[in-house]
């Protein structure tokens, strides 16, 4: 009996010094999807029976919410140990000093095989270190009825002459079909439609310099451009869940959407749960065009990092490198991807080739054309990166939702597409100097 006391008095004092020398990190993430937050939780279980000495308290954020919940935490001194955020938020915060670069950065060269292009998207203004960890990504285009385009005999929608001509054709509001869908709400939706418009027409927000440089004759001609296109396109403040509710329910012929959109189109139990029915030819009637074209090419995407803030304990800073490196290893990085197959790529050239992850029924439905999704991370263009300079400042832009408000006023108000560059100048200097 003294030998048994003596044994669990022993393991007692065990779990009391593990427990004491054991150390919590906050972990917060995008993915709010009851779905995803319990396969989050599948691996965050995981991982802490992997390394008893750490928890990890798991805070899910509503993307959309994300900037100011990070500045709500910053005054209040309530920053996450790491946080899941798109490239815009990581500038936000790197360029407040918030983020560890030194650490993310080491993070980042030790796996040695990431995207060249999802790294820049994340580097600091100096090119060889990073705000955050590029976690996973995807690439944003036109999603359209390559059936309906082959019957009108129409070409891709892939240059700005192709994409009005199309909307202008399928356009027929009276029988409830709209050409196309464009983002027309103060929200980050807004921005990320209106962006590869700009960009293929040359159209910066950012000289190279640094300045703000939004009220150009390239940047007018592309709200004039998007204006007019506008006239075709679903009315109101059309947000991406209308671009998908019109695509899936037969009701227009494009719509901008991110590669979230795959599983949504190709998978019965998801378009179900959206639109309750299924329509099991649409994935094969889908063309995607990534590419947008006037005077030059341009691929927009998105980059969203792991970072760990500069703010954590040393401590807690070492345990959440580990938790970084544990959620972009083999099984666990595919897990992860596989919330949202298609619309969560690997940054990792080594997952996204591996055939466990290719072995999904979301990216075999749409068979090479998840190569154009891939090659496509290599090419993906944002506004705050001119001529291989990174601008921190479009992080606060973004946040402001600056360029969604000024597409609002020009249809909402009349604004000329002219006004319109002139207050969004005023609006974006005023952004970045505090």
């Amino acid at each position: 009996m003294k030998s048994l006391a003596r044994y669990l008095m022993i393991v007692l004092m065990l779990i009391f010094t593990v427990t004491a020398l054991g150390v919590e990190i906050t972990f917060w993430h995008t993915e709010c999807e009851s779905e995803r937050q319990q396969k989050i939780g599948v691996l965050v279980a995981k991982f802490e029976a992997l390394n008893p000495d750490i928890s990890i308290k798991v805070v899910p954020v509503e993307e959309n919410a994300l900037y100011n919940q990070l500045l709500t935490a910053k005054a209040s001194k309530k920053l996450p140990t790491v946080v899941e955020l798109p490239a815009e938020a990581a500038l936000m915060l790197g360029n407040e000093g918030l983020l560890d670069v030194k650490l993310n950065t080491e993070i980042v060269n030790s796996f040695g095989d990431i995207y060249d292009g999802a790294k820049k998207i994340l580097a600091t203004s100096a090119g060889d270190e990073f705000y955050a960890v590029p976690f996973h990504a995807w690439v944003q285009g036109i999603w359209y009825r390559k059936d309906w385009f082959k019957k009108a005999g129409l070409p891709a929608p892939t240059s700005w002459y192709n994409i009005i001509q199309a909307a202008k054709y399928f356009n027929k509001p009276e029988k409830g079909i709209y050409g196309i869908v464009l983002g027309k709400a103060k929200d980050v939706y807004a921005e990320q439609v209106f962006t590869p418009f700009a960009l293929s027409n040359g159209a910066r927000i950012f000289t190279p310099e640094g300045k703000i440089d939004f009220n150009t004759p390239e940047m007018v001609w592309t709200l004039k451009f998007y204006k007019e296109l506008g006239k075709y396109a679903a009315p109101g403040h059309t947000t991406w869940s209308d671009g998908r509710q019109l695509y899936l329910t037969g009701k227009t012929a494009m719509m901008f959407y991110s590669t979230y959109i795959m599983d949504d189109i190709a998978i019965a139990e998801v378009q179900r749960k959206i639109i309750k029915s299924y329509n099991p030819e649409l994935v094969k009637n889908t063309g995607f065009a990534p590419l947008m074209v006037n005077i030059r090419p341009s691929i927009y995407g998105q980059v969203v990092g792991l970072g760990i803030l500069d703010t954590a304990t040393p401590e807690q800073k070492s345990a959440a490198a580990k938790f970084v490196k544990f959620l972009m290893s083999g099984d666990n990085y595919i897990y992860w991807c596989h919330m949202a197959p298609g619309g969560m790529n690997p940054t990792r050239r080594s997952i996204a080739e591996d055939p466990k992850f290719l072995d999904n029924p979301v990216l075999s439905a749409y068979g090479d054309t998840y190569k154009v999704i891939a090659s496509g991370l290599e090419n993906i263009e944002k506004f705050g990166y001119v001529n291989g300079k990174v601008f921190t400042e479009a992080g606060k832009i973004t946040g402001q939702k600056i360029i969604g408000e000024a597409i609002v006023h020009m249809f909402d108000d009349g604004w000329t597409p002219e006004y319109t560059a002139k207050w969004a100048q005023k609006q974006m200097i005023q952004a970045v100097s505090y």
